[in-house]
């Protein structure tokens, strides 16, 4: 059986549904940084396959604060409908 590096979490268990696996794969994070949403495309993390969860280390989660904080890094601006919410539900 072939060992797995120690910062390899593929094939683990999902700590949130306990029912999927999680898988490497890179994608599309929404960072909040104060006031601001910064988009930062191609990020890698571990997703699970049932419920979508994803998992980043430490460094990747540090190194999208450091982005998102320094402007210098944003390669284009988006504009984002916001949208509020109202129903007869109560709250």
């Amino acid at each position: 059986m072939k060992r797995k590096k120690a910062l390899d979490m593929t094939g683990e268990k999902c700590t949130l549904c306990f029912e999927g696996r999680l898988e490497a794969k890179r994608g599309r994070e929404y960072f909040r940084h104060g006031q601001s949403l910064v988009v930062i495309e191609d990020v890698p993390a571990w997703v699970c396959s049932k419920c979508g969860e994803r998992y980043h280390l430490a460094s990747v989660y540090k190194k999208m604060r450091q982005i998102a904080a320094d402007g210098d890094h944003l390669t284009e601006r988006m504009t984002i409908p916001v949208a509020r919410y109202h129903g007869d539900e109560a709250a």
